[in-house]
């Protein structure tokens, strides 16, 4: 069997949609090729890679440890496209990279604009997602770096570099709320109040209950939780929640003084994000470039203070 892009790609394309037929519509293909595609690929390793069902099809063991290298494969073959268009001047090249929310709307812009300040006709492809979906799309090729101030300790997953990058955490209410003006706040007081946060699996409220926890605290109240940094915003404007956010998403409201930071050190920390690629492959140069640019940002900020 002659290795191409379509079959990994088409077995990709399955593994996502864990169905021949949507697959073979991404593909732009009938199903029977996707499945025909399919089963040559699993004659030619000499395993079953899917399971399948009568409403689909699912990765199986095989299935599942193929996974990563097709992923690295397809994208290394994409990123080898860009190049060649790239030096062909067919293309400036597209760099892919996720982050927080802090981090897209700070760091990671302010290092994109310099980037294509310097080459033109570049493209950025960003993704803004809450750490867990970050690794998810790193892993799967969807990114070239990830930003995170989750820890990834992962086979597939290693630091694109030493640096790291920061941001300041605090606690943010409406200036009409009960503890806004307060010089002195007792950290049980604040549990009893409505919190806007987001999902209780995320690192962010688990770093949240944590510290509470360290203060003998072991339960907060919770009005809403949720993966969308604007309704936690807005539940914390209109809905008199209290939020928990870096105050570079929230600085526009902060400067107009539409929420201010509750004094509360046990909740005030900086947070320290690393730069994450997959282990296997090469960052194309487009990225590569962004990596140089995130670096300097981070070496900037090496200087400032710990919390």
């Amino acid at each position: 069997m002659t290795w191409d892009q379509r079959t990994l790609s088409t077995f990709l394309a399955t593994a996502k949609h864990g169905s021949f037929g949507r697959a073979a519509r991404e593909m732009n293909l009938t199903q029977p090729a996707v499945t025909r595609i399919i089963r040559r690929l699993e004659a030619h390793l000499g395993a079953p890679l899917f399971e399948r069902t009568t409403t689909g099809v699912t990765l199986n063991v095989y299935g599942k440890a193929f996974l990563p290298y097709a992923s690295t494969v397809d994208t290394e073959m994409t990123n080898a496209e860009d190049l060649l268009d790239a030096l062909r001047g067919a293309s400036k090249g597209v760099v892919r990279v996720g982050g927080v929310g802090s981090v897209v709307s700070g760091h990671l812009a302010t290092a994109l604009q310099q980037l294509l300040a310097d080459q033109p006709g570049l493209q950025a492809q960003v993704i803004e997602e809450i750490e867990d979906k970050l690794l998810l799309a790193l892993k799967r090729g969807e990114v070239d770096m990830a930003i995170s101030p989750e820890p990834y300790m992962d086979d597939e997953i290693t630091l694109a570099c030493p640096e790291a990058l920061h941001d300041l955490v605090e606690v943010f209410v409406a200036p009409r709320h009960p503890l806004a003006g307060r010089a002195d706040i007792p950290l049980a007081e604040a549990a009893r109040h409505p919190w806007a946060l987001p999902p209780l699996d995320t690192p962010i409220t688990r770093e949240l209950k944590r510290r509470f926890f360290a203060e003998g605290i072991e339960t907060v109240e919770i009005g809403v939780l949720s993966r969308s940094v604007n309704m936690l915003k807005s539940m914390t404007l209109q809905g008199g929640q209290i939020c928990w956010m870096p105050r570079g998403l929230v600085a526009r409201e902060v400067d107009a003084g539409d929420l201010v930071a509750l004094p509360l050190p046990a909740l005030t920390f900086r947070r320290r994000f690393h730069i994450y690629r997959r282990r296997m492959g090469q960052l194309p140069p487009p990225a590569l470039k962004l990596l140089r640019a995130l670096q300097t940002l981070a070496q900037e900020q090496s200087a400032l203070p710990e919390e």
